[in-house]
């Protein structure tokens, strides 16, 4: 049994991950800013963005269990519109959330983990790290974000025993489609651009793969003695991902164009 501690868990990929890890015998804190109102799920209030409040919930687990051994960084949200539209403090608050919230926790969770002389950090990012989206650059920059600091910290944190892998899925059924934020007003010139793609990422969220999906890809990472570095959930995203590797950027852009750009909008 471990001792696991999964954020955003109070919802959809998070609530997924928390509530099948407690069903498979671990020991799960979930932390979210609002409760988590499931029994196998010991629930701690916290925002990812609060330094001070993230440290104190790691070092009451601590006090508590002794130890943690993994962490998945689940917390994250949303937003869309053209990059010239969007307004400074919604860029900030994405930013804030989805990477330096990781930052937060991994801060707390690192000096714990090394006084254990091990343990596994997982990071939810996502597909639109590695091929960004246009009407959804400030989501794709911080998933890429959170693939840039995965790997500096896996070589920072391997001589403790600490394992870090970033884990990219594609699109999911969850609230996070209804919960994302939208510029109040983009420029014009866009035409219907923005909300056709817009429409097009919705569409693929709501008819997308089940959060159970990411929850057992999550539990198989637990239980492997060493993590890959990266996992895509969903075939056509590793695909998807293996080709952007592979075909000349060019291409690759021009193929995410024809899917969101809509350049006779």
């Amino acid at each position: 049994m471990s001792v696991i501690v999964v954020t955003g868990a109070s919802s959809g990929i998070g609530h997924a991950i928390a509530l099948g890890l407690s069903k498979a015998g671990h020991k799960v804190y979930g932390i979210s800013r609002s409760k988590v109102h499931d029994k196998d799920i010991r629930s701690i209030q916290a925002d990812v963005t609060d330094t001070e409040g993230i440290k104190e919930a790691f070092s009451d687990i601590f006090e508590i269990e002794g130890r943690i051994d993994v962490l998945v960084n689940n917390a994250g949200m949303g937003i869309s519109g053209s990059i010239e539209d969007t307004e400074y403090v919604d860029a900030s608050g994405i930013l804030d959330v989805n990477i330096m919230g990781v930052f937060n926790t991994v801060k707390a969770a690192v000096p714990i983990m090394r006084e254990g002389k091990g343990g596994k950090i997982i990071n939810i990012s996502s597909v639109a790290g590695r091929l960004p989206i246009p009407f959804q650059a400030f989501y794709s920059a911080s998933k890429a974000a959170v693939n840039a600091l995965s790997d500096a910290l896996r070589i920072e944190v391997a001589p403790f025993g600490i394992q870090v892998c970033a884990v990219m899925p594609g699109d999911i059924r969850t609230g996070f489609t209804k919960n994302r934020k939208k510029n109040e007003l983009d420029h014009p010139s866009y035409g219907d651009r923005v909300k056709k793609s817009v429409e097009v990422m919705e569409h693929d969220e709501e008819n997308g793969m089940d959060p159970e999906k990411a929850a057992m890809v999550v539990r198989k990472l637990i239980r492997k003695r060493n993590m890959p570095h990266y996992t895509t959930i969903g075939f056509k995203y590793k695909v998807f991902v293996f080709l952007g590797k592979l075909l000349p950027s060019r291409l690759v852009s021009k193929v995410v164009e024809m899917l969101y750009g809509f350049k006779k909008g």
